[in-house]
């Protein structure tokens, strides 16, 4: 009963959505903001918690202020105005025409994928990466003849693979931690999984790029001066600077370039650039607060649900194949209930180390799905941060965007297969 709001909240964001869609509405699912849309959830979460006011309030701010709900928070709005900034001196043409002078369109996806694969493994963040890149996919797409879809898509893919695989990353973190597992042999099963998948996907993004893209042949005008913010970022979070340090000293590298290599470019229009790019990124920060919000309200009913699930699947599974299935199921439900995998884990680890323990599942496996499948639902799912902040960088509509993510649908494929073949068979 207590997962009746989130229910609500999902039920009226995607009917809204599709009845637009349905009648050829622009930007369908923005007919309706969903902060609108989430305000009868709250309502309706605040009325089922059990307690007096001051404890619905206490549990609903502690969801709000959950650290990873603040941390996506923080990094939206300096990808704002990281975006911005870079927008207004110009710098986005000069990477694009950069890109395209040593890249052929139909090896540009692969390009991309690549390089938000690599960047997403070092700085062991989807919403860096995808803050990083994404600002490029609309030049990119109207430069190369290449559908925006499918570029976004692509970057999108691209920053789930590090999610899952980088040893920084929250996801990795958690899972580990949760599941008391050793590192080295989590991350070896990850990794064998994301070799295949990738493998695939390369292929694919071949193929696509080859019927899909229009060769370039005319040279392109770059200028590396106004690039430098962006090969600033990369060399600070590969470096291990942190993403939200990263972000900050290549904005004001940002603005430095823009003011030295653009006459009308004053501190003023760099303060404004910044403000605008917070303003832009306003909706889906609120979102994810009332996320949070709505999850704090439901955390108990939460931990009762990943037990009572986890019990049934031990008693009637009563081998590793079968409750690896059953693992993976539930991080599932819960990524799909909460919108957030790091959260997902954290909420279920606990319930799914009994269950590995019983049916003598290694704590590395355990881990490994916990994090592999919480990073493929959550590239996948419309309300998801990534495929929010997707969708309000380049306009593309939230229940679009999943589908071009083809790591993420190839991942969970390879992961099925895996357990299949495999889980009986892990040590």
């Amino acid at each position: 009963m207590s997962l009746i709001p989130l229910v609500l909240f999902l039920t009226l964001f995607l009917s809204s959505g599709l009845y637009f869609s349905l009648n050829e509405v622009q930007n369908p699912f923005y007919q309706i903001s969903p902060l609108i849309i989430m305000l009868p959830s709250i309502a309706l979460g605040w009325s089922m918690y059990k307690g007096n006011q001051q404890t619905r309030a206490s549990a609903f701010i502690d969801g709000v202020r959950n650290p990873d709900i603040i941390m996506m928070c923080i990094v939206f709005l300096l990808a704002g105005a990281f975006s911005e900034v870079m927008s207004k001196i110009g710098a986005i043409p000069s990477v694009v025409n950069l890109l395209l002078t040593f890249i052929p369109s139909s090896l540009l996806l692969i390009g991309l994928f690549i390089t938000g694969a690599f960047i997403s493994t070092a700085i062991g963040t989807s919403m860096g990466t995808i803050a990083t890149l994404m600002p490029l996919a609309t030049a990119l797409s109207l430069k190369s003849g290449l559908q925006l879809e499918l570029i976004s898509g692509t970057i999108l893919g691209s920053a789930m693979f590090g999610d899952n695989l980088s040893l920084i990353s929250d996801t990795t973190v958690a899972a580990v931690s949760s599941q008391a597992a050793d590192p080295k042999k989590k991350f070896y099963i990850n990794a064998k999984l994301a070799f295949y998948s990738s493998a695939i996907v390369g292929v694919l993004l071949l193929l696509l790029g080859f019927t899909k893209g229009n060769e370039v042949l005319t040279a392109h005008e770059y200028s590396l001066f106004l690039i430098s913010p962006y090969i600033l970022l990369l060399i600070l979070s590969m470096c291990g600077v942190g993403i939200f340090r990263s972000l900050v000293i290549s904005i004001i590298a940002a603005g430095i370039v823009g003011i030295i290599e653009e006459p009308t470019y004053h501190f003023l229009d760099f303060a404004n650039s910044i403000v605008i790019g917070f303003r832009s990124m306003n909706e889906i920060m609120i979102l994810s607060l009332m996320i949070g919000g709505l999850s704090g309200l439901m955390g108990n009913s939460l931990s009762i649900l990943s037990k009572d699930l986890t019990a049934v699947f031990a008693r009637k599974m009563s081998n590793k194949k079968a409750c690896s299935f059953a693992i993976a199921l539930i991080i599932m439900i819960f990524d799909v209930l909460l919108a957030n995998n790091t959260i997902a884990i954290i909420v279920s680890g606990k319930a799914v180390k009994e269950a590995a323990i019983e049916n003598s599942i290694p704590l590395h496996y355990s881990a490994a799905l916990l994090d592999v499948f919480s990073c493929i639902f959550q590239g996948i799912i419309p309300y998801g941060a990534q495929v929010l902040l997707v969708s309000g960088m380049t306009g593309i509509s939230p229940l679009v965007i999943p589908q071009y993510v083809y790591y993420c649908h190839i991942l969970l494929l390879v992961s099925i297969l895996h357990i299949t073949l495999c889980a009986d068979k892990v040590e």
